[in-house]
């Protein structure tokens, strides 16, 4: 299991990451069924393979689209696709391409996709692919925290003028909005520290020469970690902000 949302009515869609497919659970019975195959997915024996799944909190209701973020034969991308409540599958002639380019990995793939509170815009968490210079290009589309509109289009406001949002990440395992309207964000370190950041526009979180507090880390204009945990004390991987915090 990779992404997950919970619906409207309290049950839960998920996304397998290397069978590819979409799956309906009601937590009450433990009931469970396969809603359909995302198409055009592919497997890196790694980290790759279907990965995020989010709803869009202002629209789901009536629109039903379903954002999705995936390995393909070529790239990392995001698309939509419908969900049919009546059928409880995808319509998968449905989909519509959001965002490509995003380089592709056995290891470093990132994945999440989080809206913001507002459903105005989407935000996605990728990996660097495993070549930290990437990291670091804001003209390179991985090792960052990504913001796109809902219909895929680049909001005028990117500090960028492209999908970049901010900067200088490893591989973004976590994306959360706190009832302040803050994101946070988890993230995978090396072999120092993990890292749990305030992700602000056009920040830079310092990888490749900056890892958790160790490297480079006080070098001007470089955002240091709200929090860090030790690489070898576990992989911390999801975030999410419960109890108006």
């Amino acid at each position: 299991v990779w992404g997950l949302v919970t619906l409207p009515e309290g049950t839960v869609l998920f996304n397998e990451r290397d069978s590819h497919a979409g799956v309906h659970l009601n937590p009450k019975t433990g009931a469970k069924k396969t809603i359909g195959t995302v198409p055009n997915v592919q497997s890196t024996d790694g980290e790759g393979g279907l990965t995020g799944l989010e709803i869009n909190p202002a629209s789901f209701g009536s629109d039903h689209w379903l954002y999705i973020m995936h390995t393909s034969p070529s790239d990392n991308r995001i698309v939509r696709i419908k969900y049919d409540p009546s059928a409880d599958s995808l319509v998968t002639s449905s989909e519509q391409v959001l965002l490509t380019g995003i380089a592709r990995n056995k290891y470093h793939n990132g994945g999440r996709l989080r809206f913001s509170p507002d459903g105005n815009y989407l935000f996605a968490g990728t990996g660097d692919a495993q070549n930290g210079a990437n990291a670091q290009n804001t003209s390179s589309l991985n090792g960052k925290v990504l913001r796109i509109n809902p219909d895929g289009s680049i909001p005028a406001v990117n500090p960028f003028h492209n999908a970049v949002w901010s900067y200088g990440h490893r591989n973004v395992q976590g994306l959360a909005f706190d009832a302040q309207g803050r994101l946070w964000e988890q993230e995978f370190g090396n072999s120092v520290m993990d890292e749990t950041n305030l992700i602000v526009k056009g920040g830079n979180y310092g990888w490749p020469s900056c890892e958790g507090t160790s490297g480079t880390c006080g070098t001007a204009g470089v955002i240091a970690p709200q929090h860090t945990d030790t690489v070898a004390g576990g992989s911390c991987s999801g975030i999410n902000s419960i109890r108006d915090v």
